[in-house]
């Protein structure tokens, strides 16, 4: 899935990028500035837009020779379309969910990369840190991780990649004078995995573990 673009990825073309413009303010906006916004001429723009007013995805509001529109949000298409223009936040709440049902429970589990960038697109995997305890049994651990894996590519559209550590394997990699912390989690980022390190990564915590 693109998350960059969703709303344009699920309705290609004009349409699209109108939607998606308008999905992006909660304001009034002239058609001449949402067909700016969205890359679309301003007669051709003016015709879709009309076209979704009569369907009730776009209110339309005449000031003077000013037509003013937004997104429907009230209704139920252009609520829809205001979800998936916000897509990345509602994968992000599911996975939350999700990792909630490991077991045994992860001491965290993190989403990094270009997912918690928000510049994910359909070639992008979403990239996931599961930091296991050693108290864990492995084979619990390994099912039940894989189970998540597939639960979210299902449901995120990309290709899940995860990185699986033991908790006392990444105290060691952070060094003995590392505390659990931003610094603490980035230790496996400089493994044979990434061997330049990430240094603009951006994470998303999805909340697993006791007391964070």
């Amino acid at each position: 899935m693109d998350y960059v673009r969703p709303v344009e990825a699920v309705i290609p073309g004009a349409t699209g990028q109108l939607l998606a413009a308008l999905a992006r303010v909660e304001a009034e906006l002239p058609v001449s500035m949402v067909a700016n916004i969205a890359g679309v001429g301003r007669t051709r723009a003016s015709g879709i837009i009309a076209e979704l007013s009569a369907l009730g995805v776009v209110e339309r509001r005449e000031v003077g020779r000013t037509v003013l529109v937004s997104l429907a949000r009230h209704s139920a298409a252009g609520e829809l379309i205001d979800r998936l223009a916000h897509l990345g936040s509602e994968v992000t709440a599911r996975l939350r969910s999700l990792a909630t049902k490991i077991e045994p429970a992860p001491e965290t589990l993190l989403i990094f990369g270009s997912f918690a960038r928000g510049e994910a697109d359909a070639d992008n995997d979403l990239d996931v840190l599961a930091v296991r305890s050693p108290a864990a049994n492995p084979d619990r651990w390994a099912a039940s991780l894989s189970g998540f894996a597939k639960q979210a590519q299902a449901f995120a559209g990309n290709k899940v990649q995860l990185l699986d550590y033991d908790l006392e394997e990444l105290r060691r990699k952070a060094g003995p004078r590392a505390k659990e912390g931003r610094e603490f989690w980035r230790a496996p980022f400089t493994s044979k995995v990434y061997p330049n390190g990430l240094p603009a990564v951006s994470e998303l915590d999805l909340d697993v573990a006791e007391g964070s």
